[in-house]
């Protein structure tokens, strides 16, 4: 089988174990039913995924990179604007993949069943980055003088929740579009941050607004 099947075959057997996960729970759904809906024996699923615990890790992997390349800034914004892109970023990616992240939440408290202490400590390192992403985000603006004096480690930790927890309610043809859901969190946050009172009236999302419509 030529490689690119074999990653294409690959892609097939996460794409529908996340659903089935997600339905189900990760306890719930057996290899067979994997197997069935992709339409394998069970002896080729087992081939492209040692065991169900290697998808669920797969799932986290993805996740996690993801939600990474969410918060990466870019130098040239300003606080306010990168808070409004990583806000965008992750409502896009939870919207382009709902299943995806209720499994990562949804399995989150029983990882340490699930996974080595290996596998455990790299999830958590790429949570700890994330925070420290956003954390580092509203320091940056707190030192510039931008945003008001804050706990940025208490503000950093609900924002995370905030923006994450969307995975919940929120629907790529909902009511709302993730594009507009992002502006209202951003707006909501940082009209209680922005220091000056022109900014903070007129621009308080920056030029990060224009640009994301591109």
């Amino acid at each position: 089988m030529p490689p690119e099947n074999g990653q294409t075959r690959r892609e097939e057997l996460l794409a529908v174990a996340t659903k089935l996960f997600a339905a189900r729970g990760y306890h719930g759904t057996r290899m067979d039913d994997v197997a069935d809906v992709v339409g394998l024996n069970k002896a080729t699923v087992y081939h492209y995924y040692a065991s169900k615990s290697l998808i669920l890790f797969d799932i986290y992997q993805r996740a996690g990179q993801r939600t990474l390349a969410a918060v990466h800034d870019d130098p040239s914004w300003t606080a306010r604007e990168a808070l409004y892109q990583y806000t965008l970023r992750l409502l896009n990616q939870i919207a382009e993949n709902p299943e995806g992240a209720a499994v990562y939440f949804q399995e989150q408290p029983y990882i340490a069943e699930w996974f080595t202490e290996e596998q455990v400590a790299e999830v958590r390192k790429t949570e700890t980055q994330v925070y420290e992403h956003v954390h580092g985000l509203i320091d940056r603006g707190i030192a510039s003088g931008e945003f008001y004096p804050c706990d940025s480690h208490v503000l950093a930790l609900g924002y995370i929740g905030m923006t994450l927890g969307a995975y919940r309610w929120l629907r790529p043809h909902g009511r709302r579009s993730e594009k507009e859901i992002a502006a209202e969190f951003s707006l909501a946050l940082l009209r209680g941050l922005i220091r000056d009172e022109n900014v903070r009236t007129e621009s308080p999302l920056g030029l990060g607004l224009a640009s994301s419509e591109k």
